[in-house]
Order: structure tokens, then C-alpha cells, then sequence
């Protein structure tokens, strides 16, 4: 059940795009590139990943909509589709093993649509906000405070949420809390590793 009041036709031209720009799919596969990258791998491993990781799944997520409603299954079972799939490949990069940070980035990247999945039960918990935020820390994280100013992206992304009426403010404010209390996930498992 969804707490936000939709509102079509309301123009926000700016925060259409910048929700647009920064789609959750889009900066998961750029986490993807920028793991692999950082962990030595090579375009030809890095190109394996990014499908395995989240194009495969992606396409069978968005493409499969159709076909379970012919089906007639509801479309939580896409969403479980889409967390096995998720789930698999984030064993994959343990067992292979890939070298970090890419499993860490992979398993905290499970753990925060996992953790989408379950909030939303209650609460529509803004996904955008949630992996701008997770991704915004990450990348300072690996590559240094000089891109520490990518953090604004996350007050940004919230008030692009809130301006296009797909969320609230208590939403989006819960979407960066997902993203913050990951990456704090992802911080802690890599250094206890």
C-alpha cells in the first residue's frame, strides 16, 4: 500500500530529469563498473559482472511484467525473482572468488533491495534516494574525500522525489536512511574482512 497521493500533471521538468538522470538500475551497474575497476579486473571481466550482476536479472525483472500477468501471478513474484537472481550472483562473486571489493559491493547492493523489498510492506521507502545515498558514500569511500561533494546528491534526489509527488518527506527521508544504514553495512563487513 502506497502512502504517496499521485498527482499527473504536475510539471517539474527539473526534478523529472534529475530522477531520470540517476535512475537505481543505472547506478547500480555504474557501482558494478567502478568495483570492478577498482578491484584490477578487466573490461572483458567487468563487462561479465555487470551482466551477471544486474543486466540479467534487470531483463528478466522488467521484461517478465507481461508474462506473469498472463500468468496470473502477482507481481511480488517478479520482485522475488529478481531477489534470487540477486542473491545468486552475490554467491557467485564469493565463490569464484572475485576480488574485492566487488563481492562486498555486490552482497551490500543485495542487502539494500532486500531490505526495499521488506520496508515497503510498511512504508514506500523512496529507492532512488536509498541508492544515490549508498552510492554517494561508496564512491567517496574507494576513491577518496575529493568526491566527497557527491553527497549533495542525496538531498537533491530527495527533494526530486518529493517535488514530482512519487513521495513524502518521511518516504525519502527513510530511502536515504536504507542508503546510510547500508553502506554502513558494507563499511563494517569490509573491515571486519
Amino acid at each position: 500500500m502506497s502512502t504517496t497521493i499521485h498527482q499527473p500533471g504536475t510539471r517539474r521538468p527539473l526534478a523529472s530529469s534529475y530522477s531520470r538522470l540517476l535512475q537505481p538500475a543505472l547506478l547500480l551497474a555504474v557501482l558494478v563498473i567502478l568495483a570492478g575497476l577498482k578491484a584490477g579486473m578487466s573490461l572483458l571481466g567487468v563487462a561479465a559482472i555487470l551482466a551477471g550482476i544486474v543486466g540479467v536479472p534487470a531483463l528478466l525483472y522488467k521484461g517478465s511484467k507481461g508474462l506473469f500477468r498472463r500468468w496470473g501471478l502477482p507481481d511480488r513474484a517478479r520482485i522475488i525473482l529478481l531477489a534470487v537472481l540477486t542473491l545468486a550472483s552475490t554467491i557467485a562473486c564469493f565463490v569464484l572468488p572475485l576480488p574485492a571489493p566487488v563481492p562486498l559491493t555486490v552482497a551490500a547492493m543485495f542487502l539494500g533491495n532486500a531490505s526495499l523489498a521488506i520496508f515497503r510492506r510498511w512504508l514506500n521507502v523512496s529507492a532512488h534516494v536509498s541508492v544515490v545515498t549508498f552510492t554517494a558514500l561508496w564512491v567517496t569511500a574507494m576513491f577518496g574525500g575529493v568526491w566527497a561533494w557527491l553527497l549533495i546528491s542525496s538531498p537533491l534526489m530527495m527533494v526530486s522525489r518529493v517535488q514530482l509527488r512519487e513521495h513524502t518527506w518521511p518516504e525519502a527521508l527513510s530511502g536515504a536512511a536504507l542508503g546510510v544504514a547500508t553502506f554502513c553495512c558494507f563499511l563494517a563487513a569490509t573491515t571486519w574482512s
